[in-house]
């Protein structure tokens, strides 16, 4: 219940009162009777600290106050169910053959179960709404803020409790942590993987570096000028190798 109520409060926002001097009229609250430690002084606790956490300025008087705060609860209680994966225990058999004359009363049937769950929550229903005490005007309202908080343990074959719910950081195993890697039993069909060394690892093209300090191995080709001042052998011509494209004369 307590984390039911945290969890509805921590939803507001008093960010449009923030810095302003205000006054928490608990009156529809404090008639709320709790479980335990759960009751309306644990929620006026709780508001008084979601407005502290938005830097509102709380006034004990109602007089010394630009605004009113105004909470109500809706529902503050728990609920829980037992299933029984099995056959459970009953009386039906004994209270009926206790209506037969000169039959023995059979005793009661016990459980028998493969697996049993206890489900636990607790439900906190709170609204709030903030209005300017003089010109009585509304200035801002959370509508209805609802949470459940739960709480699961489940017994397998009387091992356990297997616990889990929103009380709880994670899965744990009679209060204990839960390694999941364990219970993987799809990690138990997966194919091994071997990481090779660096050194055997294949290397991608994109992956080749040469040094900057090499020098092409390829030169820019070059033809020379008959001394005779006749032209050069015409491009194509048979036996003659044709000059690449953009090379010069010697000088």
């Amino acid at each position: 219940m307590s984390n039911a109520v945290d969890l509805t409060v921590g939803d507001l926002d008093f960010s449009d009162i923030a810095g302003e001097k205000v006054f928490l009229d608990a009156k529809y609250v404090t008639a709320v009777k709790g479980f335990g430690f759960v009751n309306a002084n644990y929620i006026i606790s709780a508001l008084r600290q979601q407005l502290f956490a938005h830097n509102c300025q709380l006034v004990e008087a109602v007089a010394d106050a630009q605004y009113v705060v105004e909470p109500r609860v809706g529902a503050l209680g728990t609920d829980s169910q037992t299933i029984t994966y099995g056959i459970p225990g009953n009386n039906s058999l004994g209270a009926f053959t206790a209506l037969l004359p000169s039959v023995p009363t059979v005793p009661v049937l016990p459980e028998i179960s493969v697996a049993k769950r206890d489900d636990n929550s607790g439900i906190a229903k709170i609204s709030v709404f903030v209005y300017d005490k003089e010109e009585r005007q509304p200035i801002w309202q959370s509508g209805v803020n609802y949470a459940r908080s739960t709480s699961n343990d489940m017994w397998i074959f009387g091992a356990g409790p297997l616990q889990w719910g929103t009380i709880y950081n994670e899965p744990k195993f009679a209060g204990h942590h839960i390694d999941m890697e364990v219970f993987n039993i799809a990690k138990w069909f997966e194919r091994p993987q071997y990481i090779a060394s660096t050194k055997d690892k294949p290397k991608y093209h994109s992956e080749f570096s040469f040094h900057e300090a090499l020098e092409p191995t390829i030169l820019p080709a070059e033809f020379q000028q008959p001394a005779d001042g006749t032209l050069p052998p015409a491009a194509g011509a048979p036996g003659v190798v044709s000059p690449p494209s953009g090379a010069q004369p010697l000088k």
